[in-house]
């Protein structure tokens, strides 16, 4: 059997629904990219990893993760495998809108950290937050005043904090809009696209659907042919397939490789921007389509 694998953070993709419409999104969810995940189905699986692995920071993220209907099940489920205070990234707008989402918080399950893509929007975000939280409510302005290096920190009644980053800056996703309205991917040098890719400098490894990827786009690059049918050449569509993920079924085999190589790029980099062009982002709220 494999040793025990510590991790200092993974980031659990639980839905590809989003109520923005951010340009360069890296994970795609500006389209209408649907499907989302149920924690009932994955559980089982999650619970076979707590054997496997410890993890030290969860993030929950999508899409918008509070547009997962089972959000609130997917907090207390992973808190009992991985116990932790573990973080919800959401852009903001749906705070008041999850049930038993303030109860979690009050619980110690979780803390909110709020990407906010649209500076423009800034008031309709605080008063989302001035909404959810109990009063009286600070607000700290500054990077420096807090660890995580939030350009802002509300504090209620209850200690409970809501964290702001100003992120209207993307850098150009994977995805190439082309002039006949389809969808292609980047053909770059894989070595040189990975070394300037910020998801890699995170190292933003992914859990989705209970199994372990070295980063979002390659784990979304399979489904994202499926439902937008890219332009691709049937050499680089076999390529986006390829991609072995880390499974509990693999795991005992395969886990020693997969940990060795995670930082070190993979052929389906080259799917990814050579170079880290930013582009100021202005999305609009977009009426939320259906979790299906």
């Amino acid at each position: 059997m494999a040793s025990r694998i510590s991790l200092p953070k993974i980031e659990f993709y639980i839905t590809n629904v989003c109520n923005l419409t951010c340009d360069h999104c890296n994970r795609f969810n500006n389209l209408n990219f649907k499907g989302w995940q149920d924690w009932k189905d994955y559980k089982n699986l999650y619970q076979s990893w707590g054997n496997l692995i410890d993890i030290d920071h969860v993030v929950f993220l999508g899409g918008e993760p509070l547009l997962n209907p089972s959000i609130i099940d997917w907090v207390e489920g992973i808190d009992k495998i991985w116990r932790g205070y573990h973080q919800i990234l959401t852009n903001g707008t749906r705070l008041n809108k999850v049930r038993g989402l303030y109860d979690v918080l009050q619980r110690g399950l979780a803390w909110i950290g709020i990407s906010a893509h649209n500076i423009d929007e800034l008031d309709l975000i605080f008063g989302e937050v001035s909404k959810f939280l109990k009063a009286p409510i600070e607000k700290r302005v500054g990077k420096h005043l807090n660890s995580h290096g939030a350009d802002f920190v509300f504090r209620d009644a209850n200690n409970i904090e809501i964290m702001v980053w100003i992120q209207n800056q993307f850098t150009k996703s994977a995805l190439v809009h082309q002039d006949s309205g389809t969808f292609t991917l980047h053909q770059s040098n894989p070595a040189r696209a990975h070394s300037h890719c910020a998801i890699a400098q995170m190292k933003s490894y992914h859990f989705i659907k209970g199994k372990l990827y070295k980063c979002g786009p390659v784990a979304l690059f399979p489904e994202l042919d499926q439902q937008f049918s890219l332009d691709l050449n049937e050499q680089d569509r076999d390529l986006i397939g390829k991609y072995q993920p880390l499974t509990l079924d693999n795991f005992e085999s395969y886990s020693s490789e997969f940990f060795k190589n995670l930082d070190n790029p993979i052929p389906q980099c080259k799917f990814c921007p050579e170079k880290n062009d930013f582009f100021k982002i202005f999305p609009s709220i977009k009426k939320p389509q259906a979790a299906l």
